[in-house]
């Protein structure tokens, strides 16, 4: 009897602290919730999505050169609902381009011409935007040389200086020494040596770059040569024929080797006779005749008519004739010619 008192009174107890805990920390809860001077944690709300409409943004194309790898291009777009998709709506990227559909333009154009076309963007809402944009692409740079193998060319000459001629590309053009070098006197303009050739022989190689960065080269070799000597030969005496007549031989060395120069006459100077003639005349003798070839010269003269009579000398030079000439003239040489005879 006194054992079933004592375990009520004992599940008593047990009840009464279990429910005090319980209610205790309950009400624990409440109070820190709504402390004074707390507010309430506001619910985070999603980012706001970016807003306008779809447009596109900067299309910076360039020109580019056939044969030459064209600058990447990336072409960008604004609003609208991305990611965006791009493609040429109509006419054609030139030849040896493509497009992305990320927006990437590269390649290696291979045509040149000026091209049109238009650019579509689409966003993935299904909205698009069109944009006409142009390129031009530029033949390629080259060079023609001139002197590439040899070009002989007379000491002094300043009419035949060209390296090459530079075409294609886009210009300005750049130019730059990679071997050999300018001769000494000489200047450079371009792929045109200026001022005057001295003697002896040169090479040059020149570097041409264009604004896309294109390259190409010229070479020129050069053989200078310096004018032909003057070999003086016989005089032309005749005063025993009739007509009297001359033929000689002189000689010459140097000047151009393959172009033969040509005779001049300087002036006229006195001569005398031997039976003391003197006389100084003013124009060349009769029958007067020259041929120059590999080194010879050959002098004629004639006279005509009964009487004949013709004393003097005869200054004569050597003066080169080809295109590239020398501007210097041989030395000087005096031909004496006594031609006397009377019927």
């Amino acid at each position: 009897m006194r054992g079933g008192r004592w375990a009520k009174a004992l599940m008593a107890g047990v009840f009464l602290c279990v429910s005090a805990c319980t209610s205790s920390s309950a009400v624990g809860n409440v109070e820190t919730s709504s402390s004074p001077g707390a507010s309430p944690t506001p619910s985070p709300t999603p980012s706001a999505s970016p807003t306008g409409p779809l447009a596109i943004g900067a299309t910076p194309f360039h020109g580019g050169e056939v044969g030459l790898g064209y600058g990447p291009v990336s072409l960008t777009a604004t609003g609208g609902q991305p990611p965006y998709a791009w493609s040429v709506d109509s006419g054609k990227l030139p030849p040896g381009l493509t497009i992305s559909t990320d927006g990437t333009v590269g390649g290696q154009p291979t045509t040149l011409g000026g091209f049109t076309f238009k650019l579509k963007v689409a966003d993935s809402a299904g909205a698009s935007q069109l944009k006409q944009v142009g390129v031009t692409v530029y033949k390629a740079l080259s060079v023609t040389p001139y002197c590439d193998i040899k070009c002989i060319i007379g000491a002094g000459c300043a009419k035949c200086g060209g390296v090459g001629a530079v075409s294609g590309g886009l210009p300005p053009y750049s130019y730059q020494v990679r071997g050999g070098a300018v001769p000494a006197g000489m200047g450079m303009s371009g792929l045109v040596l200026t001022g005057g050739f001295p003697k002896g022989t040169y090479n040059l190689t020149v570097q041409v770059t264009d604004q896309f960065g294109a390259l190409a080269t010229a070479s020129g070799n050069w053989s200078i040569y310096g004018p032909a000597t003057l070999n003086k030969g016989a005089d032309s005496y005749d005063t025993s024929h009739n007509p009297p007549a001359c033929t000689l031989r002189w000689t010459y060395s140097g000047g151009n080797p393959s172009v033969a120069p040509k005779v001049t006459i300087l002036g006229y100077l006195q001569n005398c006779s031997v039976q003391g003639l003197c006389s100084t005349p003013t124009a060349p003798p009769p029958g007067w005749a020259v041929s120059v070839k590999s080194g010879l010269m050959t002098i004629s003269t004639q006279g005509s008519g009964c009487v004949t009579s013709y004393v003097g000398t005869v200054r004569l030079a050597l003066v080169d004739t080809a295109a590239c000439a020398t501007t210097q003239r041989s030395n000087e040489a005096d031909l004496k010619v006594d031609m006397e005879f009377a019927c």
